[in-house]
């Protein structure tokens, strides 16, 4: 392996081929509908699937064939997954180890798992992706057999599960799942998929590992990365639906007369999922920057979502409440994080907010293509920006009509969401040492 192929550069390296070979096969007369799409929609709708974002140019139901929607599918899946677990799960399966660069990579992409425990932790990866996505398929398509052929509900079923599931926001349907928004079944299925695929596969690895255990005495102690994800998730679930039915109650919009199904949903699906019940552009200003916050915050590390991560928003949080009671560092639940995490956590937030900046800057300067002028429109812009970086997928409808710079800078944001922090971490991770000096302190005046 070339020297240059460290492991911080072996996942990048992987997600762009994947993804050129998708565009190159998306170009294919047979992938597409008879209308035809461009070369640079074909790249567009390759990097959003396998980003896992669910930002289209054009219209999946229609644009593309059944081969091609099969296509996207499979980018998602893989995508989804990540291209380093499927490799190194191929290996294993082929009775071969990886070498170190790949289980590398691979540690750096799932968690901090114990090099004895790769195999097993790849083989729970395929389990529990598959198992739950095959059950999120049966109950979607006992839903969809009312409204559709068996055959066309088997489909729908299945591209929504593993959609739901990748956190991906691809669907067959053009307006998305606006047409099932007060529907209780399409919904629950959805969302939990949804919260399952975004807690992150070593999370779920230690709950269904306790719940295996639960007669042991006495039981093992939460760690601390469980806790940290479950009550983050929980309070930007709860407390985002709270913002939201506040915001739209002063708003009069129209999630406050549409019953509680659109309300929730609106509050899971920016946590990476991308599918909408509403359509985004009747909510109000307040509304949509919440969801705007949800999206930059996004899913959990080690997860198919992305984002900054709960864990990250909540060492901050933490570093922020322990430092105004004059603790040091970040604490919860009896434990203190490791100072370089937050550090890390600190610059990672920082460079993704420095990256969206520049990046809503270059949009605003190309602005959308409106019969050959160009139209400015700030918010609608930078939501798209926040949607493409936190590998969402939601839309207020400008992606088709961004001129083809913008549609460029878009790919770049949702290739950087998607692999940027895991690589900027991992750099971190290397590069951070212990100092074997300290300045002399100046104070300087704040506020």
């Amino acid at each position: 392996m070339p020297n240059w192929l460290t492991p911080s550069r072996l996942v990048p390296a992987s997600f762009a081929a994947f993804i050129v070979l998708g565009a190159a096969l998306l170009y294919l007369p047979v992938m597409q509908a008879p209308d035809g799409v461009s070369l640079l929609d074909c790249l567009f709708t390759a990097t959003s699937a396998v980003c896992v974002t669910g930002l289209i140019t054009v219209d999946t139901a229609t644009a593309w064939s059944p081969w091609g929607q099969g296509l996207i599918l499979m980018l998602l899946q893989a995508g989804g997954l990540g291209i380093m677990t499927f490799s190194v799960a191929l290996l294993y399966l082929a009775r071969r180890r990886p070498g170190p660069m790949a289980h590398l990579a691979l540690k750096g992409a799932l968690g901090p798992v114990p090099g004895g425990e790769m195999s097993r932790l790849v083989r729970d990866v395929l389990l529990y992706t598959f198992v739950l996505e095959g059950l999120g398929a049966a109950v979607l398509f006992m839903r969809f057999w009312g409204d559709f052929p068996a055959s066309t509900a088997a489909a729908q079923a299945v591209f929504h599960a593993i959609s739901a599931f990748c956190n991906a926001g691809f669907s067959l349907f053009s307006n998305s799942l606006v047409g099932y928004s007060g529907d209780p079944t399409v919904n629950l299925t959805v969302m939990i998929l949804i919260v399952l695929g975004g807690l992150g596969f070593v999370v779920l690895r230690e709950l269904t590992g306790r719940l295996r255990r639960k007669q042991e005495q006495p039981p093992r102690r939460m760690s601390l990365q469980v806790r940290l994800v479950l009550a983050t998730s929980a309070v930007l679930i709860v407390g985002g639906a709270a913002a939201l039915l506040v915001t739209e109650w002063l708003a009069q919009g129209p999630i406050w007369g549409e019953g509680v199904w659109p309300l929730i949903f609106q509050t899971v699906t920016p946590r990476t999922a991308g599918f909408n019940t509403v359509n985004l552009n009747t909510l109000s200003n307040g509304s949509l920057l919440i969801i705007m916050l949800l999206m930059f915050i996004g899913a959990s590390p080690g997860s198919t979502g992305g984002g900054v991560k709960t864990t990250t928003i909540a060492v901050l949080f933490s570093l922020a409440v322990n430092r105004l009671k004059g603790r040091p560092g970040a604490q919860a639940w009896g434990r203190a994080v490791p100072e370089r995490q937050v550090e890390m956590a600190l610059l990672l937030a920082l460079g993704t907010a420095l990256v969206l900046v520049c990046a809503v800057v270059l949009l605003s300067a190309v602005g959308l293509a409106d019969g050959g002028h160009v139209r400015r429109d700030f918010l609608h812009l930078a939501f798209e920006a926040v949607s493409a970086l936190g590998t969402v997928g939601l839309s207020l409808g400008v992606t088709p009509e961004l001129t083809p710079a913008g549609k460029g800078i878009i790919i770049v944001l949702m290739f950087v969401g998607r692999l940027g922090p895991l690589a900027f971490v991992y750099s971190l991770a290397q590069q951070l040492r212990e100092p074997s000096y300290r300045l002399a302190e100046e104070r300087v005046i704040l506020g």
